[in-house]
């Protein structure tokens, strides 16, 4: 029976250091978020609604279900289901829903390296 290897220390992380993923998760992000105000600015063109639904699907949902319905429950309102016209709140609403995709994946990443660790350490 062999001795189990010492756990692997975590890296810190030191400011101006970035990893490509974390370049990338940013990226992302940001780039969502210029799309949003983009769709905002030009008024909500039917193609670029739906453009925007697709790029940050599941995360939108979530955070749609999670966060927004909740809150119009407590407080009683139904100013959030109405057709506004400029609104930085649905530009948010997609940045929101891109970092929780990138929050997504970063705990799938996670889950596989804590299992394959585990798978490791077991032989």
């Amino acid at each position: 029976m062999s001795k189990p290897a010492p756990p692997t220390e975590a890296r810190a992380w030191k400011p101006g250091t970035w990893s490509t993923a974390r370049r990338i998760a940013v990226g992302y992000i940001g780039l969502v978020l210029a799309a949003a105000l983009a769709n905002e600015i030009a008024g909500h063109p039917s193609a670029l609604d739906a453009t925007m639904s697709l790029v940050a699907l599941p995360g939108t949902i979530l955070v749609l279900v999670a966060v927004v319905y909740p809150l119009a429950l407590l407080l009683g309102d139904t100013s959030g289901t109405e057709e506004t016209g400029f609104s930085l709140l649905t530009a948010l609403f997609q940045g929101a829903g891109a970092l929780v995709n990138v929050l997504i994946v970063w705990g799938v990443i996670a889950l596989v390296r804590h299992f394959r660790n585990e798978a490791r350490s077991s032989r």
